[in-house]
């Protein structure tokens, strides 16, 4: 969700970033914690977020966390969770509500979530363990009416427990990613992203790419593109990278919050694409990824600030890839989740 080159370092430390008592543009605020879980051994695809919407010292302000999980042949499980800013328990690293928390460490950069979701058929205790550099963005990106900074670990190993429909999913192989976005907008404004994450068993790759766009995602910021294999990091931007989609996938089978979603039936069926190719070259190196979706969910976001309201829509699915990175040449497939937001 980018413009340009993504430049990385090897610390970790990240903290939540809260307006001062004084920012006049507080109400504005945005604050969220993101993690997804892929389950190479059995194709499971986690969608975990917690997230703070609105100046903290309002008690219109609200703290959000999702949970859902994809498990292939049963569908979509889990649910959110909402609650007052106030009534959710917010450190300098972490959002804890009642049914789902993420909190990150700042020793080590491991990221801990729980889910309790036991009628949504979701259960999980997990700590996600940095295996690669992080990418740390503190510029403020313009974004809609204000602005937007990212923070991202492409790749992390997990141990815990996660039941997902009834299934305990295998720790041993899974992957994830983790980033955490801050900034300052309005659901409602003219503003979408484009984005996605891929993920190959160890040792294979992980890419992700990015850009930010209007509403109706006709005008966008150039395509942003990291690559990690073999201990390698490149990145494509602009012109370096092309994404093309083919074929429209069916409505979402999962919509939340369920009430927001029986008001919000014009974009019950978003024409999202089944097929997404991305090319990565700069003439030297390449890149190139073909994606299939799944499944979708969506997911209604509505600013608790001012009238306004956001769609983010998950696909989940599989990838393939051949790369050519410094004169090596590689395959790979796995577990991917790629996002449109309007």
């Amino acid at each position: 969700m980018t413009a340009g080159a993504l430049p990385s370092r090897t610390a970790f430390s990240d903290v939540l970033r809260p307006p001062w008592p004084a920012d006049p543009s507080a109400a504005a605020y945005k604050d969220w914690l993101h993690l997804n879980v892929f389950d190479h051994a059995t194709g499971s695809v986690g969608l975990l977020n917690v997230s703070l919407h609105g100046a903290p010292d309002d008690r219109r302000a609200r703290a959000a966390g999702s949970a859902l999980f994809h498990v292939p042949g049963t569908g979509w499980v889990g649910s959110l969770d909402i609650t007052g800013i106030a009534d959710a328990r917010v450190g300098l690293a972490s959002i804890a509500l009642e049914r789902v928390a993420i909190a990150a460490d700042g020793s080590d950069g491991t990221i801990h979530a729980s889910v309790r979701m036991p009628d949504d058929a979701l259960r999980a205790s997990i700590v996600a363990t940095p295996a690669g550099r992080a990418i740390d963005l503190q510029r403020q990106f313009p974004f809609g009416s204000g602005w937007i900074s990212w923070f991202l670990v492409p790749r992390l190993s997990l141990r815990g427990q996660i039941e997902a429909a009834g299934r305990s999913l295998d720790m041993a192989t899974a992957t994830a990613y983790h980033d955490h976005n801050w900034g300052r907008w309005h659901w409602g404004d003219d503003l979408g992203w484009d984005w996605g994450t891929f993920s190959a068993p160890a040792p294979g790759p992980t890419i992700v790419i990015g850009r930010t766009t209007d509403r109706d995602h006709r005008t966008a910021g150039p395509w942003s593109m990291v690559v990690d294999t073999g201990g390698t990091r490149r990145f494509f931007s602009g012109e370096a990278v092309s994404v093309t989609t083919t074929g429209v996938m069916p409505p979402p089978q999962r919509r939340l919050p369920g009430a927001l979603a029986a008001l919000h039936g014009d974009d019950r069926a978003p024409r999202l694409a089944e097929f997404v190719r991305v090319c990565g070259s700069d003439g030297i190196d390449h890149v190139d990824v073909e994606f299939r979706a799944r499944a979708s969910a969506q997911i209604i976001t509505a600013d608790p600030m001012r009238r306004g309201f956001g769609f983010i829509n998950q696909r989940v699915g599989a990838f393939s890839a051949a790369l050519s990175i410094g004169g090596a040449h590689s395959e790979a497939s796995g577990l991917a989740v790629v996002e449109f937001v309007d």
